[in-house]
C-alpha cells in the first residue's frame, strides 16, 4: 500500500512523470525543505507559517494547551481567597478544577477555530463560532497565566 502511494503521489507532492520532465524541480524543492528546516531550528517557525498564520497558530495552540492543563501549576487567580497562609487541600482541589475547566474551554475554542478554518459549509458554522468566541474570551482573560 505504501509503495503504491509513493508511485501514485510521487515526491514533494509532484507526480513522478512531472519530475522526470522537470528534474530541476527536485533541486529547488530540496533547497526549500533545507531552508525551512533551518528556519525552524533558529526561529521556531518557517516561512510557510506566514502563508496561513491563522491556521498555523490555531494548530500550535491546540497542540500546546493540553500540556498547560496536565503539566503546569495553578495560577493564583484560580484561588478564591489566597492569603499568606498555605491553601488547604480543598482549596487546592477547587483551584485545580477551575484551572482545568478554563484550559478545557480554551482548547474547545481552538478546536472550534480549527473547525471554522476547515469548514466549507456554513451548517455548523454558528455553533462552532459560538464555541470559538467563548474559548477566546477565556483565552484573553487568562493569557498571562499560560506559563509554567
Amino acid at each position: 500500500m505504501i509503495a503504491r502511494d509513493l508511485i501514485d503521489k510521487g515526491c514533494f507532492g509532484m507526480r513522478w512523470g512531472y519530475l522526470l520532465l522537470h528534474p530541476w524541480e527536485i533541486l529547488g524543492e530540496w533547497w526549500r525543505q533545507v531552508k525551512w528546516a533551518w528556519q525552524r531550528v533558529f526561529r521556531g517557525w518557517d516561512d510557510r507559517a506566514l502563508w496561513s498564520l491563522d491556521y498555523w497558530l490555531v494548530g500550535k495552540m491546540r497542540e500546546m494547551l493540553p500540556g498547560m492543563r496536565d503539566k503546569s501549576g495553578i495560577p493564583s487567580c484560580c484561588y478564591d481567597n489566597l492569603g499568606w497562609d498555605n491553601p488547604s487541600d480543598e482549596e487546592d482541589n477547587s483551584a485545580i478544577k477551575k484551572w482545568h475547566g478554563h484550559v478545557d474551554q480554551m482548547i474547545d475554542g481552538f478546536d472550534a477555530a480549527n473547525e471554522i478554518l476547515d469548514s466549507d459549509f456554513p451548517v455548523s458554522y454558528e455553533k462552532s463560532h459560538e464555541r470559538y468566541h467563548e474559548g477566546m474570551k477565556v483565552f484573553v482573560e487568562y493569557m498571562f497565566a499560560l506559563w509554567n
